[in-house]
């Protein structure tokens, strides 16, 4: 799954609350206040939760649909809808229970039971499947492999294929080849040996081995399998994406109408949600870029009552004259740098990073609406090494010559060369429309570069261009935004075999304490390991991560009762804090 996405302009995800009725001397209070007018970004008018990207109209997706759980203080998962829970077997194994709770309605007023979460999990695991988690089948579950390949002797056939093509490109035609032969003919593997119901609103899930991000991994959205799973057959997964036009979910909302046109979603309350009445009847969730406002000019005109973007001057200054109340918590990404191992010898790398000044920039963009980040991991998450206040690699043009005398560099009149005699001339990939914050912070390392002797050509590019440039390598570095992942694990960006591993970064001590990262389930020992791992990934000077911006997130008091807005924001922005917001009356 890939985890590039645009830089965040509106993000926002508003999910229901508990309110209860008033109530007058003579029958219900009618409240004045029943619809919410909610900015986002865009609006994409996809709602089918298999086929729905991870940001793509997320804010309307998490009105319709709930997990079992959700990600609370420092990332860390915690009940919601149910429970997942685990216990390690004797045999090495891992079983994690995964349980519903019985009051769960679907907005067709059906139950909801543990037989729509394994219908999500099959579903993940059909080798049909093209959706958003359509390499789910890389989790090391019980069976699952066996499954998605439609055979139970998967392991054989794909070594002789590994054997006999080595193109990467080949292998992968090669492979679906083999995928699509089990499949022609109706399929033999039906079952998941390690998915077990155990009763209406428990399944077991086993794992072949410990892995710090099996939970999230089998964290589900609580979907309908009477609404989406109607006809469909493993080897047929486009018959879920034609079902059910008008979403049949489990949380506090349903979809009414959305008309990409005019910019406009509108969501009712579920009458059957299991928390009871939401305190806004009605969801109006605008499209700020078919509207043409920015969050500013949003929030100035009253075109919204609550939004969520990234906190800058102009949209506190905004908010404050307009009289909305406001907070922040941290954004799901931080900015980074990355090098091209292949390309850059690391002494030149470290003297690069020496060179690395752009607090500045970022100060005059986001005033102190930001963190800095000194290893190259979400501050969000608790293993985080937080007590670490200064870079790896100080500003310090000095230490920057050392290293780069190290690589057999030698300035001659302006420029720097390499041993070989070759002026040091570099591309760096941002993904940035060239007037943003980004670009500014990588401009003054143009500036910094060239006083060294080094030349750094910029260049700006869309998010398909970024990625691309990514997954080819072709680049010598790149400069963007680094995604939160579903858990601190950060294998596949730092291991010689990582899906994610763009710089290229290979080191033995590396891959062990990654391997090791894996299977550390005491939080405390891996906060420790995290920390090691995280300075040992700054010394091979793979990344050099720059700042984490912080989300505002603003409210209309005049159509939200004030005393209902919490001080501080949940740690994933607006989607739980609305379940605590009251209408003005």
């Amino acid at each position: 799954m890939k985890r590039l996405k645009a830089g965040v302009a509106v993000i926002l995800t508003a999910v229901c609350l508990l309110l209860p009725s008033c109530s007058l001397p003579f029958g219900n209070a009618k409240r004045q206040n029943s619809t919410l007018k909610i900015g986002v970004a865009e609006t994409a008018g996809n709602f089918n939760p298999f086929y729905c990207g991870e940001n793509d109209d997320s804010v309307i997706m998490s009105q319709l649909f709930e997990r079992v759980q959700r990600r609370g203080v420092s990332n860390k998962f915690e009940n919601y809808c149910g429970s997942i829970t685990y216990e390690f077997l004797e045999s090495g194994k891992v079983k994690y229970t995964v349980s519903i709770d019985d009051n769960i309605r679907f907005s067709d007023g059906t139950y909801a039971t543990i037989d729509d979460v394994i219908f999500w999990y099959y579903v993940l695991a059909d080798a049909t499947y093209d959706g958003t988690y359509s390499d789910w089948y890389l989790n090391d579950i019980q069976g699952l492999k066996a499954f998605y390949y439609d055979d139970k002797n998967y392991e054989k056939k794909l070594a002789e294929i590994d054997e006999k093509y080595t193109d990467p490109a080949e292998r992968e035609e090669k492979v679906k080849e083999y995928i699509d032969k089990n499949y022609s003919n109706g399929t033999s593997v039906s079952e998941i040996s390690g998915i077990k119901k155990i009763n209406d609103h428990t399944c077991t899930v086993v794992f072949n081995s410990v892995n710090v991000g099996a939970i999230s991994q089998i964290n589900p959205l609580i979907v309908s399998k009477a609404a989406y799973g109607a006809g469909y057959v493993k080897g047929k997964a486009e018959t879920v994406k034609s079902n059910a036009e008008k979403p049949v979910g489990s949380g506090a909302y349903k979809l009414d109408s959305s008309d990409k046109k005019s910019g406009l979603t509108v969501l009712s309350s579920n009458e059957y949600y299991r928390g009871g009445k939401n305190g806004f009847d009605t969801l109006n969730v605008i499209d700020l870029s078919v509207k043409k406002l920015s969050p500013e000019s949003a929030v100035s005109r009253g075109a919204v009552d609550i939004l969520e973007t990234t906190a800058k001057n102009a949209i506190v200054s905004t908010a404050e004259n307009a009289g909305y109340k406001y907070n922040f918590c941290d954004d799901t990404f931080y900015n980074s740098i990355i090098f091209n191992c292949a390309k850059i010898d690391i002494n030149i790398r470290k003297g690069i990073m020496c060179l690395a000044n752009w607090n500045g920039e970022a100060k005059d963009e986001f005033g102190g609406y930001y963190t800095a980040v000194y290893r190259p991991m979400s501050v969000r998450f608790g293993e985080y090494p937080a007590s670490t206040t200064e870079p790896y690699y100080p500003f310090d043009s000095a230490k920057a010559g050392e290293y780069f005398a190290a690589a057999g560099c030698i300035k001659s009149d302006k420029s720097l060369t390499d041993s070989q005699g070759k002026a040091l001339r570099y591309t760096v990939y941002c993904l940035s429309d060239g007037k943003d914050a980004l670009s500014k912070v990588i401009n003054s390392f143009v500036a910094s570069l060239k006083s060294a002797g080094i030349e750094l050509t910029v260049k700006c590019v869309s998010e398909e261009e970024y990625s691309s440039s990514l997954e080819k390598r072709s680049a010598d570095m790149w400069c963007g935004p680094v995604y939160d992942s579903q858990s601190s694990d950060k294998y596949d960006y730092y291991h010689t075999g990582g899906k994610y591993n763009y710089s290229g970064v290979s080191d033995e001590m590396l891959d062990l304490e990654l391997e090791e990262l894996r299977v550390a389930t005491d939080y405390s020992e891996r906060c420790l390991k995290t920390a090691l791992m995280l300075g040992n990934v700054m010394e091979l000077a793979a990344e050099l991560p720059l700042y984490q911006q912080k989300t505002i997130v603003v409210y209309n008091k005049s159509v939200i009762d004030e005393n209902s807005i919490p001080l501080d924001s949940d740690p994933q922005g607006c989607r739980y804090i609305i379940r605590a917001l009251q209408p003005s009356e």
